[in-house]
């Protein structure tokens, strides 16, 4: 190679690699609240902060806990951390800018029809700044596990400490860590019954941000198998975790359809132009109908190229379990070698994977190493804070233990300021303050609004495999048992005492 090619060429991949630092760098920037704006929040921090002093100036702690696990075979009560990198961004992206906080009070007082604001709070945050520093960081610091670690439901995830005002400002955005945090655990069920999973489900994500933020997830939950995907740009910003990934679809096939021509031989024409040009092709063949002409042109289409060796079948609705043994047992039939992949979709999910792979041993007598399931809906379904029940609680302010009850199972909260220990199948949950012999489970995340942890996808990935089923019961110090005990005898004398007062004012 000439000198000239060799410099070309370095300069091309130089522009590659400066393109995906920047576009990484926007993507994490996207991430931050709108504008840096302490209004991404909701009204009633607002009110809040305003009326009760105490509540807005004071030292605090605040829980993240998921209330429930996913209601899906092999979850039980077990969840995966997954997702600091693009949920602490929302908030610790970079430093807040003093003049936004005067706009958004000179918004509260002028335009909006909630005219509170915790005016003494901002100023007394905007006055930690060093010197005439035109930006300041929250006063906040995060805990939590970090990513990969498999935990259960109803153990805080992630602890806020700081001021209690400022905190109570970050709850919608860290609440959304339901998304990977369900996303990751999704990932490990599906690793569980399969090798090959596929995510095909770009169009279904709410944004390109979304699907990228979901698909690092499940990179760690799946502890790193979850690589194959369709989002070209995700593979482009992380060529480390992902691989892309397509077939043949639809509109591609229907494009050739005609009003005066057999249905059969346009879709024919298309799977021989599909091998011609791609020949590692997955042929779609469900346009007219996978049981009889698709089957019979995918079976003529690869005999026609019998050095596309790495070509196969696309299978996507109707009874996709019966469809892979036909496609299997024709190609045996026509002699075409070696074994093809089949790729089946339309709504595959674990239960579906299992269920295809045992119909396909009874009926062929093989090991399903050549079915691939592409799993794309899945990974949208249910993906709502109310599945996993996500939960933003208040858990100590100054120096008391704070809590909040409930009549429903598993929705009163934790009071204290916890740290979370391994102590074999056991995740004990301590007070900061007490000496415990066990594995620190918990991490520092933020210290002082700046983001501090830094571990790699793999790692996160790692500690998933390590992690699952590792834990299955719940033991609190007594501390925190104490203050659970102290608070539920209060509330039961004060509720009964209330009760005879009412019923002593009827009688």
């Amino acid at each position: 190679m000439q000198l000239l090619d060799k410099f070309d060429l370095w300069l091309r991949k130089r522009r590659l690699q400066q393109k995906r630092e920047a576009m990484i760098r926007e993507y994490y920037a996207k991430m931050f609240i709108l504008g840096g704006m302490v209004t991404s929040t909701d009204t009633y921090k607002r009110t809040m902060g305003a009326a009760f002093r105490s509540f807005a100036l004071d030292r605090a702690a605040y829980h993240l806990t998921f209330r429930r696990g996913l209601s899906e075979a092999g979850a039980g009560d077990q969840l995966i951390m997954a997702g600091h990198e693009d949920m602490l961004n929302q908030w610790f992206n970079r430093p807040l800018v003093k003049q936004d906080i005067r706009i958004a009070q000179d918004w509260a007082d002028w335009d909006a029809n909630v005219k509170a604001f915790p005016h003494e709070m901002w100023e007394r945050e905007i006055s930690k700044a060093p010197g005439l520093s035109p930006v300041f960081y929250l006063d906040v610091d995060v805990w939590g596990f970090p990513g990969g670690q498999s935990f259960l439901k109803n153990v805080p995830a992630l602890s806020f400490e700081g001021v209690g005002g400022v905190i109570s400002f970050l709850e919608p955005a860290m609440c959304r860590y339901f998304a990977p945090v369900i996303q990751a655990t999704k990932a490990r069920l599906m690793s569980q019954v399969t090798e090959a999973e596929a995510e095909f489900g770009l169009r279904a994500a709410v944004n390109e941000l979304a699907n990228i933020a979901l698909l690092r997830a499940r990179y760690v939950g799946s502890g790193g198998k979850g690589q194959l995907t369709s989002n070209d740009t995700a593979v482009f910003m992380f060529p480390e975790l992902f691989r892309d990934i397509g077939t043949i679809g639809h509109e591609g096939m229907s494009s050739n359809q005609s009003l005066v021509r057999s249905l059969a031989d346009c879709e024919l024409e298309m799977m021989n132009l599909a091998l011609d040009h791609v020949p590692d092709s997955k042929l779609l063949c469900d346009l007219v109908d996978a049981e009889t002409i698709g089957l019979i042109n995918a079976i003529k289409a690869l005999k026609a190229h019998p050095d596309a060796t790495k070509a196969g079948i696309r299978v996507d609705s109707g009874d996709i379990a019966a469809q892979c043994v036909d496609y299997r047992f024709a190609m045996r039939e026509a002699q075409i070698a070696p074994d093809r992949v089949i790729v089946y979709e339309d709504e595959v999910s674990p239960e579906t994977i299992v269920k295809v792979r045992n119909h396909y041993v009874e009926k062929t007598g093989e090991e399903p190493t050549l079915l691939f399931p592409g799993a794309g809906g899945y990974w949208w379904k249910a993906v709502l804070r109310d599945t996993v029940s996500a939960a933003f609680k208040r858990s100590w302010t100054k120096d008391q233990p704070n809590i909040k009850f409930s009549n429903s199972e598993g929705k009163e909260s934790i009071p204290g300021i916890i740290r979370v220990y391994g102590r074999g199948d056991t995740m004990y949950v301590a007070h900061v303050t007490d000496k415990v012999d066990g594995e620190p489970l918990y991490k520092k995340l933020v210290s002082k609004g700046r983001i501090v942890y830094r571990e790699t996808p793999q790692v996160q990935a790692a500690r998933a495999n390590a992690t699952w089923g590792k834990y299955s019961r719940v033991e609190f110090s007594p501390t925190i048992q104490g203050y659970i005990s102290t608070y539920r005898e209060k509330r039961a004398t004060e509720r009964a005492a209330a009760r005879a007062a009412l019923e002593s004012g009827r009688s």
